[in-house]
């Protein structure tokens, strides 16, 4: 028998690696990772703590299509996406800011 009243939690904390807000569902976001290109917030998954997007392409690259179907859906995180990486004074990416973001995890 199965005690209803127990939780299952898989993490203790979830953490958003940007300094801007997580997208809305039906949101675009430029997916610059693979060249995938504007695609659009379908829902958001959770992988080892860190919130991740689930995004379907607005006009995948032929390879994707191929590999993975014309209506496929992607996993990418914040700093897969041109809106949501974050960059240093210098308009580099921000390695301290991303470290942080992880090292808070451990």
């Amino acid at each position: 028998m199965t005690d209803s009243t127990q939780k299952y939690v898989e993490f203790d904390k979830l953490t958003w690696v940007s300094r801007k807000q997580i997208p809305y569902i039906g949101e675009e976001v430029n997916v610059k990772i693979n060249g995938i290109g504007r695609s659009v917030v379908q829902k958001y998954f959770v992988e080892h703590g860190f919130i991740g997007l689930i995004v379907k392409p607005n006009d995948p690259p032929a390879w994707y299509i191929k590999q993975n179907g014309v209506d496929a859906i992607c996993h990418v995180f914040p700093a897969e996406t041109e809106e949501l990486r974050e960059y240093n004074s210098d308009g580099e990416h921000d390695k301290e800011f991303y470290q942080a973001s992880h090292n808070a995890m451990a």
